[in-house]
């Protein structure tokens, strides 16, 4: 079946744009990874215009069956200024496990990576971690979250020959992957940290460990209280992962129960420009806006980047009453004067606290409305079990054949996606906040 409404010109064109400045950008991440569990941290130019976007959706495609000898994609390693290259051999063994996982993603199969470590509880972690979205590929019924293609980019920051012989590699992973569910679409994803042990034995290399942060690893973080460096997580990631794969689909059934729900909305005196906040999203969900602060290493830019792209929808800042909602600068600041920023702009908790609160000037919004009834330009909030952890913008609406809309496409900051699945964003709560518009 084809799409419902065509793809805006530009809309899934992959750039290159910005590669290092996101590398340097997921560095800095890699070293503050638990920063990220209190919430994204972190405005914008407005963005001008009033014309009404194009709905867009996505319709189920048939099932392409790909042979098994067939590589669904590739991958490339590339060095950041100054680090030193590996080896031949060294390159393989990494492009082994990548190639891998992707082929497994690729088809919804787990793969095997037991010949390709010295230490099998890492291997089976690694198998845990595909497992985990393999299975949140298939949490929503009739859509076909398989690949027709991919290309990744792993960027290394670091190659360090240990005392050992051992091989440090940390790397910040680019990946673009073509889902059968949406033919013409590039789902982009930047700023994935990767580190990896390769050890030499008798002559041949492989890997002793492998860590790839993912929302498991950071709940396992906090609950212990420790980093992936202090604390070897594997085999409390593979005794984890199956329950936390369960509430993963608790979730996912608790939104089909929402289906065919709508609720009435708010009024507003101004309505949202939705084109506004979306031109702003293209522009910046891959990149950054240099007139603004980056929070990406300080707690996340994810609510720092929603935050511009209301306001380049038309939503002003609001130094008005109890509830407040500003960017002036970095320095903290809950006041109604116009300086500093206030909790509400660069935290996911604060915002939904402000757009539930405010009754006056600046932001109309429906917080926690039925997950089936966003528009493009709307916000889904993303947490665990009584905390809010991560905040995305809507760009296109996925539907099932029979218009039903059951899933997503999202732009978000930190990790930095575009047209990505929200489905895929492994964490068990989600809540659909609909940009009504503001008020005088």
């Amino acid at each position: 079946m084809e799409a419902r409404a065509g793809v805006r010109d530009g809309w899934n064109t992959r750039t290159g744009k910005g590669g290092a400045r996101r590398a340097v950008a997921g560095l800095a991440l890699a070293g503050a990874l638990l920063g990220l569990l209190a919430g994204c941290a972190g405005g914008a130019g407005a963005a001008q215009g009033s014309a009404a976007p194009t709905q867009q959706a996505i319709a189920p495609q048939p099932l392409v069956t790909q042979a098994q000898d067939t590589s669904l994609g590739e991958g490339e390693i590339v060095y950041e200024q100054g680090v030193a290259a590996l080896s031949q051999e060294q390159e393989a063994l990494i492009h082994a496990y990548m190639t891998r996982a992707y082929e497994g993603l690729g088809r919804l199969e787990e793969p095997d990576f037991s010949d390709l470590f010295t230490d099998q509880t890492q291997a089976q972690a690694s198998q845990s971690g595909i497992a985990l979205q393999i299975g949140a590929r298939q949490l929503i019924d009739g859509l076909d979250y398989t690949l027709t293609g991919y290309h990744y980019t792993l960027s290394c920051m670091q190659t360090t020959q240990r005392e050992d012989g051992t091989m440090e590699v940390g790397a910040i992973e680019t990946v673009v992957q073509n889902f059968t569910q949406l033919p013409g679409v590039d789902s982009e994803r930047s700023g994935n940290f990767h580190h990896f042990v390769l050890e030499q034995v008798e002559g041949r290399w492989y890997l002793q460990s492998h860590m790839q942060y993912d929302t498991l690893y950071g709940q396992l973080m906090e609950e212990l209280e420790s980093n992936w460096r202090e604390v070897d997580l594997a085999a409390q990631y593979i005794q984890a992962m199956p329950a936390y794969l369960e509430q993963l689909q608790a979730g996912q059934a608790q939104r089909e129960a929402q289906q065919g729900r709508d609720s009435a909305l708010p009024q507003a005196d101004h309505p949202y420009d939705r084109q506004g906040a979306l031109d702003y999203a293209d522009a910046y969900a891959m990149e950054r806006n240099l007139d603004w602060a980056d929070y990406s290493s300080v707690g996340g830019n994810c609510q720092n980047y929603v935050s511009q792209c209301l306001l380049a929808g038309g939503i002003p800042m609001d130094t008005a009453g109890d509830a407040v909602w500003k960017w002036y600068g970095s320095t903290p600041s809950s006041s109604t004067q116009a300086e500093g920023r206030s909790p509400s702009w660069t935290g996911v908790g604060s915002f939904l606290r402000y757009a539930l609160d405010n009754d006056g000037f600046g932001l109309v919004a429906q917080v926690d409305a039925p997950y089936g009834s966003g528009q493009p330009g709307d916000l889904i909030q993303m947490g665990t079990e009584g905390v809010w952890r991560h905040v995305v913008i809507i760009r296109a609406l996925v539907q099932d054949e029979a218009g039903n809309t059951v899933d997503y496409l999202i732009h978000s900051n930190t990790n930095d996606l575009r047209n990505f699945p929200a489905s895929l964003y492994c964490y068990p709560i989600f809540s659909l906040t609909r940009i009504i518009g503001w008020n005088d």
